[in-house]
């Protein structure tokens, strides 16, 4: 697969959060509210990359050699907590405000680290996850504000509402994958 199909499949056609379901209830309660995401998203850019990156490295020099490969999840958990732990005590000292979060920065880290065989493109499907999730969060934002339904107050009902326009959203985007009919017209010709 080329970079650029792969930038493309992986922040719109397979977006981590419609696919995958990585931080989809997080992506609900954001794109409901108006609050400020850009700490949350740099640290958890922050702690995704690293992740992989040391994971990666740890994998291919350390867990490979010794036939211990299925432990490279752990790995990235502790790498991931560790800088987690890290940035949260810098941006709490700094800003005074928490930008604390898990679904998102590890479960990309892990999505990239099973669909990539090499570090580049590990660190390239990892940023088009996260890509892929911060360009989410103003689409559904815009098309649940213009819904009637919205102006409820009931947290569940704006919650479903949300769900069903990730749900067209999805729907929308794999509805250009017509491969089977290529394959179906292969079979006549």
């Amino acid at each position: 697969m080329r970079m650029f199909d792969a930038i493309f499949f992986y922040t719109l056609h397979c977006s981590a959060v419609l696919i995958y379901g990585v931080g989809i209830l997080q992506e609900a309660e954001t794109s409901l509210s108006r609050k400020k995401t850009s700490l949350t998203a740099i640290k958890s850019l922050a702690c995704s990359l690293a992740s992989v990156s040391i994971t990666f490295s740890i994998n291919k020099l350390l867990l490979a050699p010794l036939g211990l490969t299925e432990l490279y999840p752990l790995a990235a958990l502790l790498i991931w907590a560790a800088f987690s732990v890290f940035l949260e005590i810098l941006l709490q000292l700094a800003t005074k405000k928490p930008a604390a979060e898990f679904a998102l920065s590890y479960l990309s880290a892990l999505l990239a680290l099973n669909a990539s065989p090499s570090l580049l493109g590990a660190v390239v499907i990892d940023i088009c996850c996260w890509a892929g999730y911060y360009l989410l969060i103003p689409l559904l934002y815009s098309f649940t504000s213009k819904m009637v339904g919205v102006k409820n107050t009931d947290t569940f009902r704006q919650k479903i509402s949300v769900f069903l326009c990730m749900m067209v959203l999805l729907l929308a985007l794999n509805a250009l994958n017509i491969s089977w009919i290529n394959a179906g017209v292969e079979k006549w010709f």
